[in-house]
């Protein structure tokens, strides 16, 4: 599963996108003892292959909408994004619609701790099955099999939305 997934997180809390920076990214002591590494014993081919992960935020859906906007725009579209339910403005429903427009292939959990909606509702409304849940407090390693398993889809299929009847 090497290479880079983008990932982005919205999220009017700050404090939420620097506790995924920490489980994706880690802190940035541990980013320094790497580089050493790589300049002291050069690129192992072992360790050349896992996945790594970059971090975008956005406090608001239409601050995420231009993120994935320009993503789309400059061939670097986000692999994954995790949107809070409950934001000022545009609400997590309306936030994913919105970047579904733009980028349809674009794999999602809500990450909330309040739903304003019952899940079939926002199911239906998005028409994405695969859509997750990922409720607050969560654990690392909750967030980091959510990664994983979002990871695993992209590029596999096209949304329902998106495929065509035979």
């Amino acid at each position: 599963m090497g290479g880079t997934h983008r990932i982005l997180i919205v999220d009017d809390n700050t404090a939420i996108h620097r506790d995924f920076q920490k489980i994706l990214v880690g802190s940035e002591k541990r980013a320094d003892i790497s580089d050493l590494e790589r300049d002291l014993f050069g690129a192992s081919s072992a360790r050349s292959g896992p996945t790594q992960y970059a971090i975008s935020c956005a406090e608001n859906g239409q601050a995420a909408l231009e993120l994935v906007k320009r993503g789309v725009q400059q061939g670097q579209a986000f692999s994954m994004a995790f949107v809070d339910m409950r934001m000022p403005g545009w609400d997590g429903l309306e936030t994913l619609t919105q970047l579904f427009r733009v980028q349809p292939d674009l794999q999602a959990a809500i990450c909330s701790a309040y739903m304003d909606y019952s899940w079939h509702d926002v199911l239906a409304r998005l028409n994405r099955p695969g859509l997750r849940l990922l409720r607050k407090p969560w654990t690392s390693g909750e967030v980091l099999a959510l990664v994983h398993e979002l990871g695993a889809r992209v590029g596999q299929a096209r949304p329902a939305s998106s495929r065509r009847m035979s």
